[in-house]
């Protein structure tokens, strides 16, 4: 049997997750390590199963680019015909399904199937405001399939799709750096970036972000800072943010993510063998963040 080895990496999540809550880091990239293992102790088991939940809202926006998603291998597969209102109804029917599979917490035996935070934690959530939840998913959806991308995807030639991997990553100064690219492609000599936006607006964080895939493509794709272009699309209300990559300034981007590196790094018992101490990782101040931990349940402070 192979035994997996807990890599260190870096991704913008990553980060913010740091910034958040040390504890809550531990616990995400640590604690739950090892949880899916048939003989793993009760508390690493549950920690790997609050690992996987989700907000609502986060739900919401995963079953959009889901959906997005499979539409576009879709195309590039070549299929002529896409019932996109079939589409949509098939993703909230699949919605559906999560919703009872979580209610009824089949994730605690099965910790891969839909986790949502407000039923492990038995929050009072009306029906109205699930509604609302899959609603939005369906407008999110309208207006992609409605829009100006959408319309130059469907008309792509072979030669301007990227091949787009799963994990992409690439490295920086040894370390592997994390940056999941919605979609990208060719428009004449310059490569466009989309990411599909489905929350509020954070403009430093959403532009730190494009930043990251910036770097991604001039490696992956070897190409020129300037020839790469960066879209914030936001599906709520069709707000689109474009960027051209020359405009960053790629030294104080690196800078930061050297810097958040050695901050995690400084934390480890072994920065060799990426081993962590569960008190190296102190409590959050903010008891604002403590209320929407997915590791409220099994967090020492409490």
């Amino acid at each position: 049997m192979t035994t997996f080895k807990n890599e260190f990496s870096w991704s913008v999540s990553r980060d913010e997750i740091f910034r958040r809550c040390h504890r809550m880091y531990y616990f995400q990239y640590y604690g739950s390590w090892g949880g899916w293992e048939i003989d793993a102790d009760d508390r690493t088991r549950m920690i790997y199963i609050l690992k996987q939940l989700q907000n609502r809202q986060m739900w919401a926006g995963k079953k959009v680019h889901e959906c997005i998603e499979n539409v576009i291998i879709e195309i590039q597969k070549g299929y002529e015909k896409i019932d996109v209102s079939k589409k949509i109804e098939e993703t909230l029917d699949q919605m559906r399904k999560e919703f009872l599979s979580s209610k009824n917490k089949k994730y605690l035996t099965d910790p891969k199937s839909c986790a949502l935070f407000e039923h492990e934690y038995r929050l009072e959530v009306t029906e109205t405001e699930w509604k609302s939840n899959a609603d939005n998913v369906v407008e999110c959806l309208k207006l992609f399939f409605d829009s100006k991308v959408y319309k130059e995807i469907l008309k792509l030639t072979e030669n301007q799709w990227l091949e787009m991997e799963q994990f992409p990553y690439f490295y920086f100064n040894d370390v592997k750096i994390y940056a999941v690219l919605d979609f990208a492609f060719r428009r004449n000599d310059k490569i466009i970036i989309y990411d599909w936006k489905t929350g509020k607006e954070d403009a430093e964080r959403d532009r730190f972000q494009l930043a990251c895939y910036g770097l991604f493509a001039i490696q992956k794709w070897a190409i020129k800072q300037e020839k790469v272009k960066l879209v914030d699309f936001f599906l709520s209300n069709g707000d689109q943010y474009n960027y051209n990559f020359k405009n960053f300034e790629l030294n104080q981007i690196k800078e930061y993510i050297l810097n958040s590196i050695d901050e995690m790094r400084d934390k480890l018992d072994d920065q060799q063998e990426n081993i962590a101490r569960e008190n190296s990782f102190p409590f959050t101040e903010n008891e604002k963040i403590c209320k929407y931990c997915n590791y409220y349940k099994v967090c020492q402070k409490y």
